[in-house]
Order: structure tokens, then sequence, then C-alpha cells
């Protein structure tokens, strides 16, 4: 089985880049909706053992609705981190990273991305972004294989990082796992998107802000 680790940041600092569409409340409420449908998707996929890293005690009662592991950041101290704290946490075999913010994960993706592997095999699989920039799915064998390198161009880093160890990634391909909700273009994209979920009905109620051009301009 996969331990699947979902680090999640502080809530009060979360998806700065929405300002212009969401307060800090509402940003809140997006990144909890957003969690909510992914979790329902891990559970569905059935893989293994979820750990859900985070500060915010919303966070974790949202997460133990789902009968995850919760482990609590005492020191915030960035993405990558938090994911080195999951994978301390995890046991010696089968490990994955999904980001909170991929509303459009499904159950059969996710059991794609992680599918057991022999811990010893150094399998290494990669699912990526939309703009094929970033990773929005990382799979290792053991967690020790590459230490976590998310952020800018992370997908180009996996892959040389692997390399460097003798191993050539494999990418997954999974459309689910390639929209990550950053900006407002990203957020009208997936208002657009037919499918139904917590964060679907969270854009209900802020649609008449998603449907001004002016507000959704801008670099992704």
């Amino acid at each position: 089985m996969t331990e699947i680790i979902i680090p999640i940041k502080e809530l009060s600092s979360a998806k700065q880049r929405l300002n212009p569409v969401l307060n800090a409340d509402e940003r809140a409420d997006l990144v909890l909706a957003m969690l909510q449908d992914l979790l329902s998707a891990v559970t569905e996929a059935g893989r293994g053992r979820v750990l859900v890293v985070a500060s915010d005690d919303a966070v974790f009662d949202l997460a133990r609705q789902f009968d995850v592991r919760p482990i609590r950041e005492r020191e915030v101290r960035g993405y990558n981190a938090a994911v080195s704290l999951g994978f301390g946490n995890a046991g010696d075999g089968n490990v994955a990273v999904l980001p909170g913010d991929l509303p459009l994960a499904t159950a059969d993706r996710i059991r794609c991305l992680c599918a057991p592997a022999a811990s010893d095999s150094r399998c290494i699989r990669l699912a990526a972004s939309h703009d094929q920039m970033g990773t929005n799915g990382l799979f290792l064998a053991s967690a020790g294989l590459i230490r976590p390198g998310f952020g800018l161009n992370s997908l180009a880093r996996y892959q040389r990082a692997a390399r460097t160890i003798g191993v050539e990634p494999f990418l997954v391909d999974a459309p689910g796992l390639a929209l990550d909700i950053d900006t407002p273009r990203d957020l009208r994209a997936l208002s657009q998107c037919a499918y139904r979920g917590e964060t679907s009905r969270f854009l209900d109620r802020i649609g008449d802000r998603l449907r001004q051009p002016s507000l959704c301009r801008g670099a992704a």
C-alpha cells in the first residue's frame, strides 16, 4: 500500500494570488473545499493511509471526517519542509505526495499514480501541472529516493534528480491532477469544467466575480 501525504499551507496565508477575487475568509473556505474534494477522491481510490500535514485546526477537523492521520507542523517552514515531515511520519515503503488544491482529482488517476511498487524498485512517478512545469503528484517507491523539491519548475527538477540516481521517472497521464488553483485564471478555468463537488459549490457562490474579465487577467 502507498502512504499518501497531503500538505496544506497555513489558511491565513493561503492562495495570496487570489486576492483580486477572494478575501481572506473566502480563500480559507476555498482551501477547505478543495481539500474535501481531494480527500473524497483519495478515500475512494483506497491506495493506503493518508497523512495530512498542516498547522490549522480547521484542516484537521475536516481531515478527521475521512479517517486520515493528522500531522501537525509545530514550526511552519515551507511546503518542502512539510513534505519532509510527512515522509518522516510515513513507513519505509511506498509514499506519494498530492497537493491539496486539486479539485478535479479522480480516484482512478490517483490509483494510477499511487499503484504499489516494490520498495527496492526505485520507481518514481510524476504527474505534471497543466503548464508542464509544476508537479501535481509524486510517487516514490521509498521516501529516501529523492528529496522534496516542489516549487517553480519542479517537474524538470524531479526528472533531473531521478536521472541522477539512474531512474527514468514515469509521467502519469492524469488530466484531473493537472489543474491546481493558484490564480483567478485558474478559478475561472475550473468554473467552466463539468463536475460537481464542494469546490464547485463554493464557485457557485462567487460566480459573478469570476465572470468579470478584468479580475481574471494576468499571468498564471
